[in-house]
C-alpha cells in the first residue's frame, strides 16, 4: 500500500470513530432496520396485497374487482368471498404498527402496461426538463401531458451535439384508474407505481417523495459533515485564542520594549563600572593614589608633576629630604618598587632638593 492510502486509510479510520462515539451507547447498540414497503400487484382484475422488507414478499392477502363495486357477478349480487377478502387485507394492513408500518405503497403494474420511448431533447433543457416534457408531451407521445403519468431517466449526455438522451415512461391515467380505485376503497393511496420487472419507476406523490428525499439527503449531509464541522469549530477557537493572545502582545509590547530597553541600560552601566573598576583594580584608583601620596609625602615636601599611567606612578617636585623618600613610599603598601629616575638635584640658594620618583601600583 502507498503511503497517501495508508494515510486516507487512517483518516477514514480516525473519522469513523469519531461519528460512532457521537452515537449514544445504546442506540450503537440497537439493530437498525428500514421500513418495508406496501406491494400492491395488480394483474389487471384483481390486486395482491405484499410486505416488502428487503426483497424479502409477505403476502398479506388479495381481493378482486366485484367487492370494490367496480364490476358485479353475472346475476348481479356481490361476491361473499372478494368482501371476506377484502375485510381480510384491511385487517391485515390495521394490524401493522411501529417498524412493520410501510413507509410507501407501489402499485406494481403487469406487463406491457408501461410504454417507453427515447426522446432526444438539447442540452439546455435538463435544468427545467419536467416542464419541458410536459409542454412537450403531446408531441412526443399520442396522449396530452394531464392524460398520462410519466418519468424520465437521463440515459446520455452528448456535449459534441450538446444533447440529451432520455428514456421516456408513460402510463395512461385511465388504465391505471380501477386499481387506485381499488386501493382507495381499503384506505390506500399509491406513492409511486412500477413495473413488473422493477424497472421503471413513476412517482405520483412528487412533493412528499421529494420532500422525504431531501429529509434524507439533508440527515446524510449533517451526519456526514458532522465531524468536519467539529474540526472547523476547534481550528475556529484555535483562531479566537490565537487572536486575544495576539492582542495582549501587542498591548504589553511596548511596556516589554520599555523594559528591554532599561535591562540593556542598567546591564550597560553595570559593565562599564565592572570595567572601571577592573581597570582601578589593575592600575591603581587615581583618586586613592592622589590621597595615599599626599599623605605620604612629608609637610616641607611639594608635587610639580604626578603621573598615573598603566600601574606605574611618576612624581616630580621639590623636598628637603628628596633621600627620604623612597624610605617613605616602601613603607606603604599603596607603593611597590620606587626609585629615582633622574638624579637629585640640589636647588641653589634653598634647602631643597628637586626629585623624580617612580613606584608600581595597583595589582
Amino acid at each position: 500500500m502507498t503511503a497517501s492510502g495508508t494515510v486516507a486509510r487512517d483518516m477514514f479510520a480516525w473519522w469513523w470513530r469519531q461519528v460512532r462515539d457521537l452515537v449514544p451507547g445504546r442506540a450503537r447498540l440497537a439493530r437498525l432496520s428500514s421500513r418495508p414497503v406496501l406491494v400492491a400487484a395488480w394483474d389487471g382484475a384483481s390486486l395482491a396485497l405484499f410486505l416488502d422488507r428487503n426483497g424479502g414478499l409477505a403476502p398479506l392477502g388479495a381481493y378482486g374487482p366485484s367487492d370494490a363495486g367496480d364490476t358485479g357477478d353475472i346475476d348481479g349480487t356481490d361476491d361473499t368471498g372478494d368482501a371476506d377478502a377484502r375485510a381480510a387485507c384491511r385487517a391485515a394492513l390495521a394490524a401493522l404498527a411501529g417498524r412493520d408500518r410501510p413507509a410507501e405503497t407501489v402499485l406494481r403494474l403487469p406487463p406491457g402496461m408501461v410504454m417507453q420511448r427515447e426522446v432526444t431533447l438539447p442540452a439546455a433543457t435538463e435544468s427545467g426538463l419536467d416542464s419541458v416534457l410536459a409542454y412537450e408531451m403531446d408531441r412526443l407521445t399520442p396522449f396530452p401531458a394531464g392524460a398520462i403519468l410519466y418519468s424520465h431517466d437521463i440515459i446520455r449526455r452528448d456535449p459534441e451535439l450538446n444533447q440529451l438522451r432520455i428514456m421516456l415512461s408513460v402510463v395512461p391515467r385511465a388504465s391505471v384508474a380501477p386499481a387506485v380505485q381499488m386501493l382507495e376503497r381499503i384506505g390506500l393511496q399509491p406513492d409511486r407505481l412500477e413495473d413488473a420487472a422493477r424497472a421503471v419507476r413513476i412517482p405520483l406523490k412528487a412533493r412528499r417523495a421529494s420532500g422525504l428525499k431531501d429529509a434524507r439527503v439533508a440527515a446524510a449531509a449533517g451526519i456526514a459533515l458532522l465531524p468536519a464541522l467539529l474540526v472547523a469549530a476547534l481550528f475556529w477557537r484555535q483562531s479566537a485564542e490565537r487572536t486575544a493572545l495576539s492582542a495582549r502582545i501587542a498591548a504589553l509590547r511596548p511596556a516589554a520594549q520599555q523594559a528591554a530597553l532599561l535591562r540593556r541600560q542598567v546591564e550597560d552601566r553595570q559593565a562599564g563600572v565592572t570595567v572601571i573598576a577592573g581597570a582601578r583594580r589593575q592600575w591603581g584608583d587615581p583618586l586613592a593614589v592622589l590621597a595615599v601620596t599626599t599623605q605620604v609625602l612629608p609637610d616641607d615636601s611639594f608635587l610639580t608633576d604626578l603621573i598615573l599611567r598603566q600601574g606605574q606612578l611618576i612624581i616630580s617636585g621639590q623636598s628637603s629630604e628628596a633621600t627620604g623618600l623612597i624610605q617613605a613610599l616602601s613603607r606603604d603598601p599603596a607603593f611597590r618598587n620606587p626609585s629615582f629616575v633622574a638624579p637629585v638635584t640640589r636647588v641653589s640658594g634653598q634647602n631643597a632638593s628637586l626629585f623624580s620618583i617612580r613606584a608600581d601600583v595597583g595589582r
